[in-house]
């Protein structure tokens, strides 16, 4: 008799848990996001919940002609549980501008800014490269009560996304710590999940995810526990939700990493993963050969440099490159690494190249002169940080006065930066950095010109 009315019970909550997700309403979680964009090609993402189907509807913007569409089916036996969907339009027209909206279950969902995307332009043996400007940023704290540690919230306003979002750019490159793992998170997969779910849900988030496609590498804070290297236990775990979290077109080589580079305009972009193949940077680099970027990855970046043939050259990662005036993580604590990189860039006379970094809560565009009578320019890196994070204590150390620094570039509230690339053809190209604060104010600017960053032959 007890089984049986078990059996009852069981069988009554299972229909009571059906019928409540039978009377859930569809809804949007988080997005939409654009992702990668090429020519014919681009990817939307976007997470939901409580829908069986989802489906993207599309055409040319302003056309009077019917949508193209496309449909995913939510299998997941909860329905209602957090769903994500990636949408790769492809045998698209090139240079054109399209716009979309988002079905659930048939209905379709409703947004106070406009969904549109674009797709690059064949400039390539017709015009001179197209002008065109990205959006950089690093360190996005959303804070968490339940999680996070005692006292003043860590994060600062999200009302900065929205000053994001209202700043003229073609894409946004996040170079790490795009969301912060707390002890309770980093422990487990379900932890780093629910992480990357609740910062990506931000509201303040949602425009500017739909404003420009996206494109991303981490640092230690979304890969794993502070400082993190390549022995973190649950690397593969995170990889799995960087990868669903991101629309990047691919994510290193042979299930390793997730670094990976794009070509927009007359530049190429190189964005590394400084924690996957990562050596404990505590180890002493006289009694250890250790590295950041692992063999595989080093080689992938000396091939790809050597390769290109863009103007610009940008190398993206979590933390600093050119800094020789720190004590902090950051790659003067690999210098036996970073001096075969400038090396191989002196041989083989690689122009253009200009790094970008995040991590440090501060932003400042660094200055090494050393290399200007081999290599035949001087290298420069620019970090941008922190988006909400809390500003650094740089201002407290002697790394305050960092003789690399350009000077007037250091700025430690909250900020992001832009960078133009202008210029009516090839050899006469500019590259313009702006640094905003959380309002939009401009900080500071600095410009240079494509002949300034030339090898020598």
């Amino acid at each position: 008799m007890r089984k049986l009315l078990f059996i009852i019970f069981l069988f009554s909550f299972q229909i009571a848990f059906a019928q409540k997700e039978s009377k859930a309403i569809a809804k949007i979680i988080a997005g939409p996001m654009l992702g990668y964009m090429e020519h014919t090609e681009c990817l939307v993402w976007v997470q939901t919940a409580c829908a069986k189907k989802i489906t993207i509807q599309y055409r040319i913007k302003g056309a009077n002609v019917a949508w193209m569409s496309n449909t995913l089916s939510n299998t997941e036996a909860a329905i209602c549980k957090p769903f994500i969907s990636k949408f790769i339009f492809t045998g698209l027209e090139m240079g054109t501008n399209y716009e979309y909206q988002i079905l659930l279950d048939n209905q379709v969902q409703q947004f106070t800014y406009p969904l549109v995307f674009k797709t690059k332009v064949l400039w390539e043996w017709r015009t001179p490269p197209p002008d065109f400007s990205f959006m950089l940023g690093s360190c996005l704290y959303i804070n968490d009560s339940a999680y996070d540690r005692p006292g003043k919230p860590y994060g600062g306003s999200d009302e900065i996304l929205t000053t994001m979002t209202n700043t003229p750019a073609d894409f946004m490159i996040w170079l790490g710590d795009n969301t912060y793992t707390r002890e309770a998170d980093y422990s487990s997969a379900s932890g780093i999940a629910y992480r990357y779910l609740h910062t990506r849900s931000t509201q303040q988030m949602q425009p500017f995810l739909a404003k420009m496609n996206h494109y991303a590498i981490w640092d230690d804070h979304d890969y794993g526990d502070n400082d993190a290297n390549k022995h973190y236990d649950l690397k593969e775990a995170s990889a799995a939700c960087f990868k669903a979290y991101w629309g990047n077109k691919t994510y290193g080589e042979n299930g390793q990493g997730i670094y990976h580079n794009f070509r927009f305009s007359d530049a190429e972009f190189f964005l590394l993963d400084d924690r996957w193949f990562r050596d404990e940077s505590e180890l002493q680099e006289s009694k250890f050969s250790k590295t950041q970027l692992g063999s595989n990855q080093l080689s992938w970046l000396k091939n790809k440099l050597k390769h290109s043939k863009a103007t610009f050259k940008f190398v993206a990662m979590g933390g600093q490159f050119i800094n020789e005036n720190t004590n902090v993580e950051s790659y003067n604590l690999y210098k036996k690494e970073r001096e075969e990189i400038i090396q191989f860039m002196i041989d083989q006379k690689i122009s253009g190249v200009f790094f970008l970094s995040g991590d440090r809560h501060h932003t400042e565009l660094l200055k090494n002169d050393k290399v200007t009578s081999t290599l035949g320019y001087p290298l420069y890196d620019l970090t941008s940080s922190s988006i909400t994070a809390g500003s650094s204590s740089v201002l407290k150390t002697a790394e305050a006065q960092n003789p690399q620094r350009v000077e007037n570039t250091l700025t430690v509230e909250n900020n992001f930066c832009t960078i133009k690339i202008g210029g009516p053809k090839r050899g006469e190209r500019v590259l313009t950095i702006t640094c905003f604060d959380a309002k939009g104010m401009v900080k500071w600017g600095k410009s240079l010109k494509e002949s300034e960053l030339k090898a020598i032959n």
